[in-house]
């Protein structure tokens, strides 16, 4: 990857971030002193989502939030997805639908960028900060959103949407 590419796409990564209020910046001591542990680790995951020739660098900062020894599956971190039939049903539908009048159906799919961040971390959950943040020694960030690759993140997103969506009168489904 283009290193340029890179640091322009980590620099647009942070600024988002900084701008959503997805941490706020805090002493490592206090970290320490409310988990008894130090923040969560972190990396930078850099792709390019581009075609050949034509370059489109993504960079997301991830959290490293493990399994713990002896954890069981939990219920709490799963995050329901629509399966892909589902949307191979709804596409049917649509072109089945007849033309004009009422019975006509429109689909329109949304793709939320960045959506795990709009999750709001109701936890106390401490992360390291990365170099492009200009965080000084000893600082760190206590999380306000979810960020990727945390276990809770999945989960916060769909409650914030889920949330949302029963303000505009729609109900949650059983499954």
């Amino acid at each position: 990857l283009c290193l340029e590419s890179v640091r322009a796409a980590r620099e647009e990564e942070v600024s988002f971030m900084i701008k959503k209020g997805v941490w706020e910046e805090v002493d490592v001591q206090q970290c320490l002193d409310v988990t008894g542990k130090p923040p969560i680790s972190v990396r930078w995951v850099d792709v390019d989502k581009g075609a050949q020739g034509a370059p489109e660098i993504r960079c997301r900062f991830v959290a490293r939030d493990f399994k713990t020894p002896g954890e069981r599956d939990r219920e709490d971190l799963f995050a329901a997805m629509p399966p892909i039939e589902a949307l191979r049903m709804l596409i049917r539908m649509a072109a089945m639908a007849p033309r004009g009048g009422e019975e006509q159906m429109q689909l329109m799919f949304l793709d939320v960028r960045k959506a795990h961040l709009n999750g709001s971390c109701d936890q106390d959950v401490f992360v390291c900060l990365p170099e492009e943040v200009g965080a000084g020694s000893g600082k760190c960030g206590k999380l306000v959103q979810w960020l990727y690759g945390m276990r809770g993140a999945a989960q916060g997103w769909e409650e914030d949407y889920s949330a949302r969506m029963e303000v505009e009168g729609y109900k949650r489904g059983l499954a």
